[in-house]
């Protein structure tokens, strides 16, 4: 699976109130229009809270 876009990302979680958990990013993305592959991706992610955006990117790279 390919990473999403990161500039489509940051847009996608624009609203995120960090920290949180991936239900919200999932719930955020999702309402911003995400596409089903980023919404794959996230919903990968592990169930733990995110620090930040740059977190959830960190994150991401590691389950490519």
């Amino acid at each position: 699976m390919n990473m999403p876009e990161y500039e489509r990302l940051r847009a996608l979680l624009s609203d995120v109130d960090f920290p949180c958990d991936r239900a919200e990013l999932l719930r955020q993305a999702a309402a911003h229009g995400a596409d089903d592959s980023t919404l794959g991706h996230l919903s990968c992610l592990p169930d733990e809270h995110y620090a930040g955006y740059e977190a959830v990117v960190a994150a991401l790279a590691q389950n490519v």
